[in-house]
């Protein structure tokens, strides 16, 4: 039996909207310093973080160390925002900033168009789980 849906799981979508959530974050920064001297792009490769998620096993109910004294747990939650790597694209302008504004535009709307999809995902899995709640009179 593969689940009670499918093999997606809502934790997992809800991951990978966390996830696109933050490559947007390292999109709009670029965008607004693309005039900055100096600055260095960000990225976040969706699917390398997806690949990430799903190569280690994780616990059905993975634990939150809320405080550094306490215990490791095993398994720690993984946290998209500590795969934000710089472009490192090489820099044609005088000043060192590499923001290439055609490249952040397109990985926008990369970005956009993935959310769109997975939102709308989560929300037929939601409202199939609402809808087996529901008691018909008989």
């Amino acid at each position: 039996m593969i689940g009670i849906f499918d093999k997606t799981k809502v934790n997992d979508l809800n991951f990978a909207l966390d996830t696109l959530s933050v490559k947007n974050n390292g999109i709009s920064r670029n965008i607004a310093n693309q005039d900055t001297p100096k600055y260095k792009a960000v990225k976040l490769v969706f699917s390398e973080v997806m690949e990430e998620y799903y190569s280690n096993e994780r616990n059905p109910m993975p634990l939150k160390r809320t405080n550094p004294m306490h215990m490791p747990t095993g398994i720690e939650e993984l946290d998209p925002r500590t795969l934000v790597r710089f472009q490192n694209n090489p820099s044609i302008r005088n000043d060192g900033n590499d923001v290439n504004m055609d490249y952040e535009m397109s990985q926008q709307a990369d970005a956009e168009l993935r959310y769109k999809l997975l939102s709308q995902i989560a929300g037929k899995k939601v409202t199939g789980l609402v809808n087996l709640t529901k008691t018909t009179p008989q």
